[in-house]
């Protein structure tokens, strides 16, 4: 050091003046050439670090925007591949987050739980824009305060989940940091919130649909209507479930198989025309019934419509919509029969009175010519057709009035094992040496109430017509017993009611009925033998007599197997009334005692004179209750011991002369005379208890027996 110090001071000494200020000049300029070329390189250093930090923003700003493409390309496949709504919702929270280092996240789909313009889903509901609270400990409006202070966040944004204008749900986000609004990330958040409203709104599409669907899909499947597609070929397509319930067929049943297949035989051919027509025109067809097959073998009638969709590029077919009318139908078939029996009974009813009436006239007058003539004399015998002839007429008009339920009953507490028991030798005859009669009785058998003279009849014709259903050996079985009928029985029968009966079944194994014939048996005048040996009215008239009872006859048959009939009738707990055989006397019974006999009808009451007058009675005649009146006001102080009267008559009708005669001589005894079931004493074919009833027509026999049958009853 010192050696170089004492170099510079020797300087002087080695150069000249002129030297030295050319060296100074010189170290002058290098220096400002130093100064220059520093400042040039901190001004390239700079630019070099400022280009550095633009590259680092732009790589970060690049970098920022693939992770937001990224997340924009999450949020669509989430929003497009997730099977549920809440699974599209789980990513993007778990994205957002991951995201945004944002702390929490929440989802609200529902988000009208929330008071409009409160916290953050409430403010995103009022506006339908984004929500950012900087500072949510200084927010007022910040209802969630306990929330935020337990997990120390301080910035809460919400973002909305919409379509077009419509938000369908909120995107809540808090930060444990404060942060301020980033509007690029408010911008991005709300093409998210635009894909995830979408799914939300799909997903809701989607379940809206498939509602619908299981909606129609059950709808179809209880329905009680059939829903059947047809290929223009009748081949059948679709047949919805409910046929299982109408038919007995499951739906696959039906499948590639024909429609005219289970269609009734009888109406194939209409069935055919019915699907061509409905081929050829457009839209709906008038409506139709058809008998289908069940299951089972039986038939049921459908009705329904059709509609012709085969030019619709979705169905493809006929569509037909029907329903099972078989009990409908039956209704109606019964209510048709029952108006027809109404309607024939009010003719039969309406004749009745006059037409028993000249019954009466022809047996009475005939009565008295056998009385008058010698037995074998030709005018003798021509009376005996004549009271035949009289008697089948009779007979015939009993029919009617059986059938109709217009039949005068008397009926009585009945054991059906003793009626049985009493008819047996009677049936034996009339059944033949081909056919075996067997009685089947049940030992404690209830009681009924019934006209055991119309249980007879019934008995009667049932045998009868079994008879004629075995024209071979045969064997006929009666049946007695106890039985319930319950709902479901009585559910499928109008006329019957659920309770306790007394059954009659009378069986045969004869050829038995096929199904149609069965269905008509019961109508009147319906018949299957030849023209001349039958009426029809046999079982028409077994079916009013059991119906006037207030019972139930039902029948079984099928062809080759017999046939049975099944009679219920109600069961009662009265005690029986014993009913003692009565022998008709041979000799007409006389008396002397006085009779007021009332009737319209001339000839009766000229009959009725001339009969009791010469059996020895005193008899006043008059033709309505106003004349006997009189008669009674002229014979005042003289006992009349019975009044004979016909029960409808004009001015004054047997019932009101009865009443005021019981006023007048309450010791008088009274006999009703009617061929008439619906007048003033007679109701539904039973007469009120106590009176004395003769019902037209009769003989001079019966009226001079029931005359004194009555006179001796004790006053």
């Amino acid at each position: 050091m010192h050696e170089a110090r004492r170099s510079q001071m020797c300087l002087p000494h080695f150069f000249s003046q002129g030297f030295a200020h050319v060296i100074a000049a010189t170290f002058t300029e290098v220096e400002a050439e130093v100064a220059r070329l520093t400042r040039q390189l901190a001004r390239e250093r700079a630019a070099r670090q400022e280009a550095e930090a633009i590259a680092e923003r732009s790589t970060r700003d690049l970098y920022d925007q693939q992770q937001r493409l990224i997340l924009l390309q999450a949020m669509v496949v989430a929003a497009n591949e997730a099977i549920r709504v809440e699974e599209a919702m789980a990513t993007a929270l778990r994205r957002i987050c991951s995201f945004t280092g944002w702390s929490v996240g929440h989802v609200y789909l529902c988000a009208e739980d929330f008071a409009p313009g409160v916290g953050l889903p409430g403010r995103v509901l009022s506006t339908g824009q984004a929500a950012w609270i900087q500072n949510l400990s200084r927010d007022p409006n910040f209802p969630r305060g306990k929330f935020v202070k337990d997990l120390t966040l301080k910035t809460g944004v919400a973002f909305p989940l919409s379509v077009g204008n419509k938000v369908v749900g909120v995107l809540e986000f808090f930060s444990e940091e404060q942060l301020e609004p980033d509007e690029d990330l408010l911008e991005i958040m709300t093409h998210v919130g635009t894909q995830l409203g979408r799914a939300i709104e799909r997903q809701r599409s989607h379940e809206a649909l498939r509602g619908r669907e299981e909606y129609f899909r059950r709808l179809i499947e209880n329905a009680l209507d059939l829903i059947t597609i047809l290929d223009a070929d009748g081949t059948i397509r679709y047949q919805s479930p409910s046929t299982r319930q109408v038919l007995g067929y499951e739906a696959e049943d039906f499948l590639g198989k024909k429609a005219s297949d289970f269609i009734h035989p009888d109406e194939s051919a209409a069935f055919a025309q019915a699907l061509n027509n409905a081929r050829q025109q457009q839209g709906k067809t008038p409506i139709w019934t058809f008998r289908f097959r069940h299951k089972d073998g039986s038939w049921r009638v459908l009705e329904g419509s059709g509609n012709n969709l085969l030019d619709d590029p979705v169905v493809a077919g006929i569509v037909l919509n029907s329903r099972d009318v078989s009990e409908r139908k039956r209704i109606e078939e019964q209510f048709l029969q029952s108006q027809k029996v109404q309607a024939i009974g009010q003719l039969a009813g309406g004749v009745a009175h006059d037409f028993n009436n000249i019954l009466t006239a022809i047996l009475g007058y005939a009565d008295l010519l056998l009385k008058q003539l010698p037995p074998k004399e030709v005018l003798s015998l021509n009376a005996v057709e004549i009271k035949k002839a009289a008697n089948r007429a009779a007979a015939l008009t009993r029919q009617l009035l059986a059938f109709s339920r217009k039949q005068v009953l008397q009926p009585r507490v009945l054991d059906l094992n003793g009626v049985v028991s009493d008819m047996d030798k009677m049936l034996r005859r009339l059944l033949g040496e081909h056919i075996d009669l067997t009685t089947i009785p049940q030992g404690d058998l209830g009681r009924v109430k019934a006209d055991p003279g119309q249980i007879e009849q019934v008995i009667m014709n049932l045998a009868v017509n079994a008879r004629d259903a075995m024209p071979g050996r045969g064997k006929l079985t009666i049946e007695t017993g106890n039985v319930v009928l319950g709902a479901e029985y009585c559910r499928h029968r109008t006329d019957v009611s659920p309770g306790e009966y007394v059954m009659l079944a009378i069986s045969d194994n004869g050829c038995g009925m096929p199904p149609e014939i069965r269905a008509r048996i019961f109508e009147p005048f319906f018949t299957t033998k030849d023209p001349g040996k039958g009426t029809g009215l046999g079982l028409a008239t077994c079916h009013g007599i059991v119906k006037q009872s207030g019972g139930h006859i039902a029948v079984y048959s099928e062809p080759g197997r017999g046939t049975t009939f099944k009679i219920y009738l109600p069961r009662v707990y009265e005690a029986l009334e014993v009913i003692g055989k009565y022998d008709q006397p041979t000799d007409l019974r006389k008396g002397t005692e006085t009779v007021l006999l009332v009737e319209d009808e001339p000839m009766l009451r000229e009959l009725g004179l001339l009969a009791l007058s010469g059996l020895g009675y005193r008899v006043l005649p008059a033709d309505n209750g106003i004349q006997a009146l009189r008669l009674i006001e002229q014979h005042r102080g003289q006992d009349i011991h019975l009044l004979v009267t016909d029960v409808v008559m004009p001015e004054m009708g047997g019932k009101e002369l009865a009443e005021r005669l019981r006023v007048i001589s309450p010791q008088t005894k009274v006999l009703f005379c009617s061929g008439y079931t619906e007048d003033a004493i007679v109701h539904d074919g039973l007469f009120d208890r106590g009176i004395a009833f003769m019902q037209k027509p009769y003989t001079v026999a019966s009226l001079a027996n029931k005359v004194r049958e009555v006179l001796e009853l004790p006053s």
